[in-house]
């Protein structure tokens, strides 16, 4: 982290429309953010165009942006991820980072919903996986990723 307590290196693990508001969202604010998404061409096509089509198409990214498909790449040396990818695949992808995390990163669940089989929130999920010691956050409300990604207020 940056002297004063500012966020720098942040990971958000999922390029639907509100992983990838809430990246350009960071972007934007000063911090370096790396989008990651699941599918390698989509992560691919979303970098080279420096926008989603798919689900925020004419919002553009900011220079501090970067997308990748590479787990690995996304979480390496982060101060704070954000889980922004299905509640049905959050545990999957939990398994995989945990042993990519660094210690001291603040996770913040941005996945709606609970999980199936156990009914577990994403925030226990997310300590289960994680261990007890990861600090954990929950940002939710109603909100609409193309009012956050055009700077607009959210209701």
């Amino acid at each position: 982290m940056e002297s004063g307590g500012a966020i720098r290196q942040v990971a958000i693990l999922g390029a639907g429309g509100w992983g990838t508001a809430l990246a350009v969202h960071l972007a934007r604010i000063g911090h370096d953010a790396r989008l990651w998404a699941r599918e390698a061409a989509f992560a691919e096509e979303i970098r080279l165009r420096r926008a989603n089509a798919v689900y925020l198409p004419d919002i553009r990214f900011p220079e501090r942006l970067r997308v990748t498909a590479d787990l690995q790449q996304a979480v390496r040396d982060v101060d704070f991820l954000v889980a922004a990818v299905p509640s049905h695949g959050i545990r999957q992808i939990l398994r995989q980072v945990s042993t990519l995390l660094r210690p001291g990163v603040t996770i913040v669940s941005a996945a709606k919903g609970l999980e199936q089989v156990t009914l577990l929130r994403m925030s226990e999920v997310i300590e289960e996986e994680l261990g007890n010691g990861v600090r954990v956050a929950v940002l939710s409300g109603p909100s609409f990723a193309s009012e956050m990604a055009r700077e607009l207020p959210t209701a």
